[in-house]
């Protein structure tokens, strides 16, 4: 069996979030298994990106075809069905798949031949409007229309998911497959390594994109609560802006009377993540939706105690190895902080769960359950 796997996400950013993640680590993990021939496809327009040097350093050393599409420019591809009109998937990337499995929605063609598997981590941008940007916003509504006149096999990253999926859409719910992600095993682990770097004495951790979807906001005003009666707790939030340029988030730190113990370091390498979640007395993560939520299995790999919000997806990953918020009340984040930093009992506790839990999932689990996807889509006649 011929098996062609998207990698434009794995490839196309210097600097990937979720999904990059997702489809970096899946890929990798498939090819290491080499149960399947396996070949790659994605696009850079006039190798005008860079593309092609990313996709050999991840890849290269597995000796896998890959197929770079440099006729037509990815953004066109995925909002543009008549470019598809008169030349195939197929012919755009000169491959020829039993199956083909797209890593996101976006990146599914209109024309293909050969049995299509899709990704969807989340069908957030009509679930909360308002926390996905407008040209995201318009290339999912595209792309889930595609989706739905062509009936693939979707995979969902949780059973939050799913529910979102067949409650927002008209996918059938025997195409929907769940099959959980994972975190990066060989670049994730406990570290006790200096982040003095960053951050001197004892701290409570945040790490993700400043977006308002993750309550970056929230952390902050509950931190005031805490910072107040423990003088020397600073607070980290690591990671940086997207699309809606969360100005609030930088006037709250700006109001609040502890902003000199608020530290942001911007975008971490994996290195520093690590020894960040190794080192904290706490990992905040109170998002207002997930679709799976892998920076909870990080703080867990690396024995830093979980707070999280006891929503969508939050409680498959977390199961009772965290403790749970409700994602809108301030309060209550600030009691369970200072709660978790006051108690080197509980944060043992919450730790030894933690390591129990994490193990419960692996990128090994994942790509065995998507292989035998696989071999079910190719069984199947449609």
């Amino acid at each position: 069996m011929n098996i062609v796997l998207e990698a434009q996400h794995a490839v196309g950013h210097p600097q990937p979030r979720g999904v990059g993640h997702y489809a970096t680590s899946l890929i990798q993990t498939l090819l290491k298994r080499k149960k399947f021939n396996y070949e790659l496809t994605y696009f850079d327009f006039k190798r005008e990106v860079g593309n092609f040097e990313r996709a050999e350093k991840l890849f290269g050393k597995y000796n896998v075809p890959m197929h770079e599409c440099n006729e037509l420019d990815y953004r066109i591809a995925s909002r543009d069905d008549s470019v598809f009109a008169d030349k195939s998937y197929n012919e755009w990337t000169n491959t020829l798949g039993d199956v083909y499995h797209f890593m996101v929605p976006v990146s599914i063609p209109t024309k293909l031949n050969g049995k299509m598997i899709v990704t969807f981590h989340d069908v957030s941008w009509r679930a909360f409007p308002g926390f996905v940007s407008p040209n995201a916003t318009l290339l999912h509504d595209i792309a889930l229309e595609r989706v739905q006149r062509q009936n693939p096999y979707i995979i969902a990253d949780s059973e939050s998911a799913k529910k979102e999926i067949l409650l927002y859409s008209s996918i059938p719910e025997e195409r929907i497959k769940v099959i959980y992600l994972s975190y990066d095993e060989e670049q994730i682990f406990k570290d006790k390594s200096s982040v003095n770097d960053i951050v001197d004495g004892d701290y409570i951790l945040f790490v993700g994109t400043f977006e308002n979807k993750k309550n970056v906001v929230r952390i902050i005003e509950a931190y005031n609560m805490v910072a107040e009666k423990n003088k020397s707790i600073k607070l980290v939030l690591a990671g940086k802006p997207t699309w809606d340029n969360p100005t609030d988030i930088y006037e709250t730190i700006n109001n609040s009377p502890y902003k000199d113990r608020i530290i942001t370091p911007g975008y971490i390498t994996v290195e520093q993540k690590r020894k960040l979640y190794s080192n904290a007395l706490c990992f905040v993560f109170p998002s207002i939706c997930e679709g799976f939520g892998i920076p909870v299995l990080e703080a867990m790999a690396c024995g830093c105690p979980v707070i999280t919000a006891d929503n969508t997806s939050l409680p498959e990953v977390g199961g009772d190895a965290v403790i749970y918020v409700n994602a809108y009340d301030t309060e209550q984040l600030g009691y369970e902080m200072e709660h978790v930093i006051n108690s080197s009992n509980l944060r043992e506790e919450l730790i030894s769960k933690g390591y129990i839990q994490k193990s419960k999932f692996s990128w090994d689990k994942t790509a065995e359950h998507v292989e035998d996807l696989y071999s079910m889509v190719m069984e199947q006649n449609y």
